[in-house]
């Protein structure tokens, strides 16, 4: 039975990898399209557009697997179901149960796979993107360096940032304060900046010099709230897209967060939807066997797939949608992002024991 195992999880991939491919390539277009608005900013060139379109492929592919895995499932199976393979298989002693058992462990090694693009290779290529992402803002005059060094300017402040790291802090921040004769008056030291949210930043570690006359008076603090330390379209551009962090820096920073009394309500919304993805991908996979475990022949290929793309679309908007009504209403994210993937489970379970039995 191992081998007729293993043959129906090939056929499933086998759907799976075209659907893949062709929604990949659709969407990496439309993200080519926006790259290309900001070649000839600054320092960005079109193999810049192109390396970025790359290395954001790994987050497109968690986000689109359970859908694929929807739409492959009823390729891959629906090939095999059309050729009566399947029927084969169940004279041959493999029950429905059996059938479902094995495409259950399927989804539960993508379920592995995404998780582990979640956890290693999405944050550190998302990374990159966003360092050259960076060049398109060299010409506004913030002075962005090789090594991730940052100059700007915010009214009489002038910031300096050693370094922007993956998990949307800064690192060695400095804020220099002028008088209206350019004088410098105070000097803000800070080992890191976490973002806080609504444009405000959380300086740690601080040294506060203030220069009156020609005396100079430190004061240190643990923490200090700071509004505007980036422009919108500087931090739009340098900072990791909240959807780009590994489920333990958003569940690290929401600790922080909540350790300084702010607000953590976007990051709990992606956090949930990164959690989201394992019961989706499940339901999807599962789904696919009520229309193909029954008479193939009352519903055909192109219906089969039409009613998938119908589901897959559906489920991928209400997942959307939930995050966002939970941000409009500030309720818990967790039961309006949770609810749809574990609705779809069970009505893709109760589809099957209909079938089975």
């Amino acid at each position: 039975m191992l081998r007729i195992d293993r043959y129906i999880m090939q056929r499933f991939l086998a759907g799976i990898v075209p659907v893949m491919l062709l929604l990949l390539a659709l969407f990496s277009f439309l993200s080519l399209a926006e790259e290309l608005e900001e070649v000839g900013k600054g320092d960005f060139t079109l193999p810049d557009a192109l390396m970025v379109v790359f290395l954001t492929t790994p987050k497109r592919i968690v986000e689109l697997l359970p859908v694929t895995a929807l739409l492959g499932g009823l390729l891959g199976l629906g090939a095999m179901a059309n050729n009566r393979e399947l029927i084969a298989i169940r004279t041959s002693g493999l029950s429905k149960q059996r059938i479902a058992q094995t495409v259950t462990v399927l989804a539960i090694f993508l379920g592995i796979f995404i998780t582990a693009l979640q956890f290693s290779v999405v944050p550190g290529f998302e990374r990159e993107a966003v360092h050259l992402r960076g060049k398109s803002i060299r010409e506004m005059g913030s002075g962005v360096a090789d090594s991730g060094a940052l100059w700007t300017r915010n009214g009489a402040y002038f910031i300096h940032v050693d370094e922007v790291l993956f998990d949307r802090t800064l690192a060695n921040v400095e804020i220099y304060t002028t008088d209206e004769q350019g004088r410098l008056t105070q000097l803000i030291q800070a080992s890191r900046a976490d973002y806080a949210g609504q444009d405000n930043w959380l300086l740690r570690d601080v040294l506060q010099s203030d220069l009156q006359n020609t005396q100079v008076y430190e004061v240190k603090e643990e923490r200090m709230l700071w509004p505007g330390l980036l422009s919108a379209d500087q931090a739009a551009v340098l900072m990791l897209p909240l959807e780009a962090l590994a489920p333990h820096d958003l569940i690290n920073t929401i600790v922080n967060l909540k350790q300084n009394n702010l607000d953590t309500h976007n990051y709990e919304i992606v956090l949930w939807q990164q959690v989201s993805l394992l019961p989706g991908l499940l339901a999807m996979s599962l789904l696919s066997l009520p229309f193909l475990l029954g008479s193939v022949r009352s519903v055909s290929a192109s219906q089969r797939i039409m009613i998938g793309g119908l589901i897959g679309i559906g489920f991928y908007l209400v997942q959307q949608l939930s995050g966002h009504l939970a941000g409009i209403l500030g309720v818990n994210p967790s039961l309006p992002i949770m609810i749809p993937p574990f609705l779809l489970l069970a009505i893709a379970i109760a589809a099957l024991r209909h079938r089975i039995l």
